[in-house]
């Protein structure tokens, strides 16, 4: 049922609504709050870097070189035994557990892009 009388609040929201905003304000404070949950992230991350470390140094009871040897020699362990030739090689760059982690963090960023992406165009 319709009435002619109109509600105060909805009148303000509907103002307020056919109000021009000012894109550099609006832009100025989604950059600010951007790069303000990047650098939280980013001191996130080095604060469990360096509680891993110190966790391991902790646990383990190895320096420091000793820990960051070991990372690499993990990191550098191949994934399938190719021989001696000249594939073994060439394939050498892409046959270890640190090229397998980094393909798959692009893949996981790729799709984190394209869903976004997707939500933001609503299909």
């Amino acid at each position: 049922m319709m009435t002619e009388q109109r509600d105060p609040f909805l009148e303000t929201l509907f103002a307020e609504a056919r109000q021009e905003l000012d894109g550099k304000v609006i832009t100025t404070q989604v950059m600010a709050r951007t790069r303000s949950v990047k650098l939280l992230l980013l001191a996130g991350g080095v604060s469990a870097a360096l509680i891993l470390v110190a966790g391991a140094r902790l646990i383990f009871g190895i320096p420091l070189f000793d820990f960051a040897v070991l990372i690499s020699q993990v990191l550098a362990t191949p994934l399938f035994t190719l021989g001696e030739g000249w594939l073994a090689l060439l394939l050498l760059p892409l046959n270890t557990i640190a090229s397998l982690l980094v393909i798959l963090f692009k893949a996981l960023r790729i799709f984190q892009k394209k869903s976004a992406g997707m939500s933001i165009s609503g299909g």
